[in-house]
C-alpha cells in the first residue's frame, strides 16, 4: 500500500480526526480571487468533502470535485446529499 492510498483505507477515522477548515479561510479564498458565486471551482483531491462543504456553505454551488479514492468519493457523496453527483470512474 502507498502513502497516497491510506486515507481512502481509513475514511471514516480520516473524516473524524481531520481538523474543520474555518469559516474564515473561505471568506480569504474568495476575496483574494474575486470570485462570484456562479463561477465554476475545481475542487482536485475532495476527500471527504470538508471543503466542498466551506464552498457549499458560502453559497458556491458550480464546483467539480475530483477525488480518485473510491471510499473518499462515496464519504463526500453522503456528506453533501444535497448536491448532484456524476460519477465518473477510471481504471
Amino acid at each position: 500500500m502507498e502513502n497516497k492510498e491510506t486515507s481512502n483505507l481509513v475514511t471514516n477515522e480520516y473524516e473524524r480526526y481531520r481538523p474543520v477548515y474555518p469559516s474564515e479561510m473561505f471568506d480569504d479564498i474568495f476575496t483574494y480571487l474575486n470570485l462570484n458565486k456562479e463561477d465554476s471551482i475545481l475542487e482536485i483531491g475532495c476527500g471527504t468533502g470538508q471543503a466542498t462543504g466551506g464552498l457549499v456553505s458560502k453559497d458556491y454551488t458550480n464546483i467539480t470535485c475530483i477525488e480518485l479514492g473510491s471510499n473518499l468519493a462515496g464519504a463526500s457523496q453522503r456528506f453533501h446529499r444535497d448536491c448532484r453527483w456524476n460519477d465518473r470512474e477510471t481504471t
